[in-house]
């Protein structure tokens, strides 16, 4: 019994001995788990705001997307297409269209059409004439574009400066104009639209027109 009493009174002196470093012990251990508590806080809040601007731009990323493709899945062009289809004419086509869509739109091939000569993968253009010939009559190098006359001519929606100014009597502030208006009016619709441009007048019109296309 002694030595229990010894024993306690031993512990007691020890205890109050060291009372301080047990004190200054427990609260570096309670700042330290309570600063590892904030940082850890910290860091899920900064994931979640990261995540939410993530989330935010793809979000807007995908409606500025729906917004362009709704926009250009209104816009309308006519294309004539002639020769080896089972239904030829002029269609009303979605912008952004193929020659492989027309080509559906018109009853598909006939058998004597030389698909070979066609190129299916070719974007359509508003007012483009698509040539489907027999096998052996394609002209030399057809991809079943645009009528030959058509690929020396300037199109005035797609022309850079330097092109317009291979039209006849057509200076670099001239050309400047036509990309000018275009860019205002979302495109030249037809050729004669180039009138309403200052200088583009009926007499310069008809001595361009032959070397317009849109």
């Amino acid at each position: 019994m002694n030595k229990i009493i010894e024993y306690s009174t031993h512990l007691k002196e020890i205890i109050d001995e060291h009372l301080y470093k047990i004190l200054i012990g427990l609260l570096l251990g309670c700042f330290s788990l309570g600063l590892f508590l904030v940082v850890a806080l910290t860091r899920q809040n900064d994931s979640n705001i990261v995540q939410n601007d993530t989330a935010s731009i793809e979000s807007t990323s995908v409606e500025s997307s729906s917004v362009v493709e709704s926009t250009n899945s209104t816009k309308k062009m006519y294309i004539d297409i002639k020769g080896e289809v089972n239904n030829p004419g002029v269609y009303k086509m979605k912008a952004g269209s193929r020659v492989t869509d027309l080509i559906k739109e018109a009853g598909g091939f006939k058998k004597d059409a030389d698909q070979s000569a066609v190129n299916l993968a070719k974007q359509l253009i508003d007012q483009d004439m698509i040539i489907v010939y027999k096998v052996g009559q394609a002209p030399k190098n057809n991809l079943m574009d645009s009528s030959p006359k058509d690929e020396e001519k300037v199109n005035i929606n797609k022309a850079d400066s330097e092109e317009l100014q291979k039209l006849d009597r057509v200076g670099e502030k001239m050309a400047q104009k036509i990309i000018d208006y275009r860019n205002q009016h979302n495109g030249f619709h037809s050729i004669d639209e180039i009138k309403q441009i200052s200088g583009f007048g009926e007499k310069t019109f008809e001595r361009l027109k032959d070397s317009l296309t849109i």
